[in-house]
């Protein structure tokens, strides 16, 4: 009897020789132009400058294609139909020559003078949005400067990483980061993609080539998002050796943010002192940013603080059906309001 498994294959190589036919495509989405530079990013708007601004902060780890991965998928595209003016802050790769910056050339840095730019442009305060490591960085910054934004919105971002089940904090604690970038530099993009994977091997790995045989008979459209999600997922930049030791030390070893003990250039980062407005969301089944790494926030704050947990998993709290049916709309809502 012939195994039913026995197309695979055939529909292996039919979907993959049409992915060579599409080849690589831009990766704009949605139109954007870039406005200004800052000593390690450039700054893009999306959208109408006439209206509110808003800032994105993206992770140093991936690249923010993820964000504007597909006509029916993009956060950039629902944020502007929203009404907003979108700004996002894309890294450059640091380079050997800056292996030694560190988060307080990115946080009192860049996303300072990106917040000034934009506040300068637009005559009022942006929105601030933090996304997975770069909520992060966002907070820092509200926590340093908190009258320059208008409020603050974090997206599976890590706050209390002492919990079980966390496991990358768990994977962290035993390594001597300093020590790690002493011998290697910068990190490297594929290297963290692989530590990302090793966390949810099935899933991540036989499960996901499963479904990509089951392309053979999708539209191309279909087939380009799941090739522009695989490069996203394994063609991330390098990282600055100091800033990602100064952030896998001082967040997931030390836990830094809940003790207040978190110290950028002779300035204490102490999460208390954000007084803007703060939504703050995550992914019920997140293997990267459990719930209770992320559910601390609003606990921390004396500010008001809208919290929302979303079925599924970390990527799917931003191309999932769900969290654009549910989610964002409620977020433009609430930044409606604020």
């Amino acid at each position: 009897m012939a195994s039913s498994s026995m197309p695979f294959p055939d529909d292996l190589q039919r979907v993959l020789s049409r992915a060579a036919r599409i080849g690589r495509r831009s990766e704009d989405i949605t139109p954007s132009e870039p406005v200004a530079d800052t000593d390690n990013g450039t700054l893009h708007r999306y959208g109408d400058p006439s209206n509110p601004p808003l800032l994105i902060v993206y992770s140093l780890v991936n690249r923010p294609a993820i964000l504007d991965l597909s006509p029916e998928r993009s956060v950039v595209a629902r944020l502007i139909a929203g009404g907003f003016c979108v700004y996002l802050l894309a890294w450059h790769p640091p380079g050997a020559a800056r292996r030694y910056l560190g988060l307080a050339d990115y946080i009192l840095g860049d996303i300072a003078d990106a917040v000034d730019w934009v506040t300068d442009r637009h005559e009022r305060c942006p929105h601030l949005l933090g996304i997975c490591q770069g909520g992060v960085l966002a907070l820092c910054h509200a926590a340093l400067a908190p009258d320059r934004i208008r409020s603050l919105v974090t997206l599976a971002t890590p706050i209390d990483t002492a919990s079980n089940d966390d496991r990358l904090a768990q994977l962290a604690r035993s390594i001597d980061f300093d020590a790690l970038v002493a011998a290697t530099g910068n990190v490297t993009g594929q290297g963290l993609a692989t530590v990302f994977a090793s966390l949810k091997p099935f899933a991540l790995g036989p499960q996901r080539y499963g479904d990509l045989a089951a392309l053979a008979r999708a539209d191309d459209a279909a087939l380009e998002a799941f090739m522009r999600m695989e490069r996203w997922m394994y063609d991330g930049p390098d990282l600055a050796g100091r800033a990602f030791a100064e952030f896998a030390r001082e967040i997931y070893q030390n836990n830094a943010l809940m003790h207040d003990t978190l110290v950028l250039d002779g300035q204490s980062v102490r999460l208390a002192a954000i007084d803007t407005p703060v939504f703050n969301a995550w992914a019920e089944h997140d293997h990267l940013v459990p719930p209770a790494a992320a559910q601390p926030l609003s606990a921390c704050i004396d500010s008001d603080c809208e919290c929302h947990g979303v079925p599924g998993g970390h990527l799917g709290l931003f191309i999932g059906g769900r969290a654009h049916k549910q989610l964002y709309p409620t977020l433009i809502n609430w930044l409606r309001s604020h």
